[in-house]
């Protein structure tokens, strides 16, 4: 169904003489012209040797010639929604230049460049300027008499990135319809607008072509160079906390426990006890001095007791489990983390009667609920196992690592929330390094679970090479001592093995500069060193710190270190996620970082 568009001026032969091209039988010819151009002669001639073709003349209200460039971009914007309106149905139309002023041939190429055409093409008419055709009867003499020539100047393929724009994203505004002519509004500049954009990113592709396969996302080779100057300049703990907070962000070290630790939380937690008569009455720890950010760094063993009013002693109530999961979904949304792995014990949250299967059930069903309700933030679920100091932890170990197995088969194709892995955290030291785990950890390995451990915090490197080459950890939790050996930090980053960093908890426990007398944080050598680190927050009520808080400090914590970096510990966070290759493919759509 070949059609025809053809732009009109003073001279109205050209319509019938584009509509003669050889070769070609139409079965539409669309006509774009001014407000003020005579259409009889059109109308006429079609009638009386071409009644059989659907014929439309559409005229630009208000436009009666080109005296400025605003003119013509005003003629230009209704021309390409005209395009699209009437090529929707028929495809690539045949496209004739030579009809109106030299601005609107010059418009009509465009179009044809940018939408694409079957064919464009000129017509000429070798008669003398004062023997040009003027009536129909003349138009038919001149093609009898070989007068009339056709410029075939072939195809136009047309933009890729306009392939699939639909005339319903751009309308025109009909004014007056008189069956076949009709006169329409000149609308604003978005589809101008919408194509400069695509201008400017492909030149900006262009220019970035050769770095792209360096850059964290590929939509960054499309940012402007002062876009791209801004990336990479430092961090602005101040001024960038807004950019930080809006971008889509990653959570893979997050503890259920340490999260409504104190305050306002931390009471509405509690109120929403099953049985407010049973729960502990567990005082709400104190603070150190100048926290979030003390003087001086404290133990391991006294940072956990800041969450003693919280974790198992307040999550066997299944109210306060179900409000603290509820509290931390919104906590998410808000943040706009928009995928994010929870760690959880629910073997320690089973009560009589209660049983930790029935424990993890409920802690599903809360998320999906949260999920379904409030839309944007996806949680899956790490099980902890912990390792203690004194006691019989290795069976404890045993019952959540069978748990984790069980629910990674029940769960497995669910949508919603469900187990990908397990955690191998608690009291580090010589003692209770991943190797003595080993045959422990063999069933997760066989079952296809994801395994990170908490390792390097609180023991040396040694400790990060039995969690690597004992346990085949896909992450390090934490890993502080890794930099004790290069040979250990080549290996980690050759097998893309990723390290968690929760700045503000490393901060608040094994001190940094700028806390007087403390070594650099080791983050920002870590990521120069190719290895995959990625931000969290750890424990969130402890800490008293977001994941954006996170992302900042590393401002004061890592001299250099720029918005870029950001970006980049974002995407290590996207690929190290414990998912599938697809839904990793799927996150990494939704995480599309935006100019300040």
């Amino acid at each position: 169904m070949p059609v025809l568009l053809v732009s009109l001026g003073t001279s109205p032969a050209v319509v019938p003489e584009a509509f003669l091209l050889p070769g070609v039988e139409f079965t539409a010819v669309h006509v774009l012209t001014t407000d003020s151009t005579k259409v009889e002669f059109v109308l006429d001639w079609f009638r009386d040797h071409a009644p059989g073709v659907a014929l439309t003349i559409t005229k630009v209200a208000g436009f009666t010639d080109f005296r400025s460039e605003e003119d013509h971009f005003r003629f230009e914007e209704v021309l390409y929604r005209w395009w699209l309106e009437k090529a929707e149905s028929a495809g690539r139309p045949h496209v004739c230049l030579t009809g109106g002023f030299k601005t609107m041939s010059a418009a009509m190429q465009k179009a044809a460049a940018v939408l694409g055409a079957a064919e464009v093409f000129h017509v000429l008419c070798d008669l003398p300027q004062s023997q040009q055709p003027k009536t129909t009867e003349e138009v038919e003499a001149a093609r009898r008499g070989g007068h009339l020539h056709w410029i075939r100047l072939g195809p136009e393929s047309g933009w890729p990135q306009l392939r699939h724009l639909a005339a319903s994203e751009f309308p025109l505004q009909p004014l007056e319809d008189a069956g076949k002519v009709r006169s329409v509004a000149a609308p604003d500049s978005s589809f101008r607008d919408h194509l400069r954009q695509i201008v400017d990113r492909s030149h900006n592709l262009a220019s970035s072509w050769d770095r792209i396969s360096s850059l964290p996302f590929s939509e960054l080779a499309m940012w402007s160079s002062e876009n791209l100057a801004w990336l990479n300049a430092p961090l602005d703990a101040v001024a960038d906390r807004d950019w930080i907070e809006a971008l889509p962000k990653v959570e893979l070290h997050c503890h259920l426990g340490g999260f409504a630790t104190h305050g306002a939380l931390l009471r509405d937690v509690r109120a929403a006890a099953s049985d407010p008569v049973a729960l502990s009455q567990g005082n709400e720890p104190r603070l150190p001095q100048g926290w979030p950010r003390p003087e001086s760094p404290i133990a391991l063993q006294d940072y956990m007791q800041l969450g003693n009013a919280n974790g198992s002693s307040l999550l066997m109530d299944p109210g306060c489990l179900r409000r603290q999961i509820e509290r931390l979904y919104q906590h998410l949304r808000g943040q706009n983390i928009v995928y994010a792995e929870i760690r959880c014990s629910p073997v320690n949250y089973a009560a009589p009667g209660r049983s930790p299967w029935t424990v993890l059930d409920d802690m599903k069903r809360t998320f999906d609920s949260c999920m379904s309700q409030n839309p944007g933030t996806h949680v899956n679920l790490l099980i902890i196992g912990t390792r203690r100091k004194e006691g019989d932890h290795r069976t404890a170990i045993l019952k959540h690592l069978m748990h984790a197995i069980t629910a990674d088969e029940h769960w497995r194709d669910d949508s919603g929330c469900r187990v990908v892995g397990v955690d191998l955290a608690g009291f580090e030291d010589r003692e209770t390094r991943a190797r003595y785990y080993r045959e422990d950890f063999r069933m997760v390995h066989r079952a296809g679970l994801a395994l990170t451990v908490h390792a390097g915090e609180n023991d040396d490197s040694e400790a990060v090479w039995s969690a690597v080459f004992d346990l085949n950890t896909r992450r390090i939790g934490h890993a502080l001592s890794l930099g004790e050996s290069p040979d250990l930090m080549r290996s980690v980053a050759d097998r893309r093995i990723g390290v968690e960093m929760c700045p503000y908890a490393n901060y608040q426990i094994k001190g940094f500069s700028p806390m007087p007398g403390k070594p650099v944080y080791p983050l920002k050598g870590y990521l120069d060193a190719g290895i995959s680190v990625t931000v969290n927050t750890d424990n969130i009520g402890i800490s008293g710190a977001t994941l954006t808080d996170n992302f900042l400090l590393l401002a004061d914590l890592c001299p250099g270190i720029t918005r870029l970096d950001v970006l980049r510990l974002l995407r290590n966070a996207i690929d190290q996620a414990f998912l599938p290759a697809k839904e990793r493919a799927s996150l990494c759509e939704r995480v599309i970082p935006l100019p300040p």
